[in-house]
């Protein structure tokens, strides 16, 4: 099972049983009897992150069927499986954001920000701790949001003090 199938399960247990009904064409339309559209549109997802090759999906559902968090939550699925299913996007540029960018830092203002905090870094000097792999990719390329970026470096800014 992919990934991506695998969290939509998570949200939607019942379509355990019906993940391999896009085998039979008998029983796809029993499958998605009964469901929602919010729903039936997540199991043709699934569908299709499971059988790319046989199944197709149709992107016009997310628009006539999903809004909001469930929007979100299927493109989030579908860049997963893009990503980490397939392999297809190998060098990730693409990023959505759910708040503003004044909620993250990048690298200079973490620098400034544990500056500030009484760590003496500049963003040199977090860079070369960053390619030694004491600070986590994640931290700097993802622009953690602040609140964790405040528990995580004073943390981080306490270790540095004692060494």
């Amino acid at each position: 099972m992919k990934r991506s199938t695998k969290r939509i399960i998570e949200t939607f247990p019942k379509f355990k049983s019906k993940l391999k009904a896009y085998e039979n064409i008998l029983l796809v339309e029993e499958a998605t009897k009964g469901l929602t559209d919010v729903e039936a549109v997540f199991l043709k997802l699934a569908w299709f992150f499971e059988a790319p090759e046989q199944e197709s999906f149709n992107i016009g559902l997310l628009y006539h069927h999903l809004e909001n968090e469930w929007l979100e939550f299927a493109l989030e699925l579908m860049t997963q499986f893009f990503r980490e299913d397939t392999y297809l996007i190998q060098k990730p540029t693409f990023s959505i954001l759910r708040e503003t960018t004044d909620h993250y830092f990048n690298q200079k203002q973490f620098a400034d920000f544990l500056s500030e905090h009484g760590v003496n870094y500049d963003k040199r000097k977090l860079n070369v701790y960053y390619s030694r792999g004491k600070i986590r990719k994640r931290m700097l390329n993802l622009q953690v949001h602040r609140i964790g970026v405040n528990l995580q470096s004073n943390c981080f800014a306490s270790r540095r003090k004692f060494v």
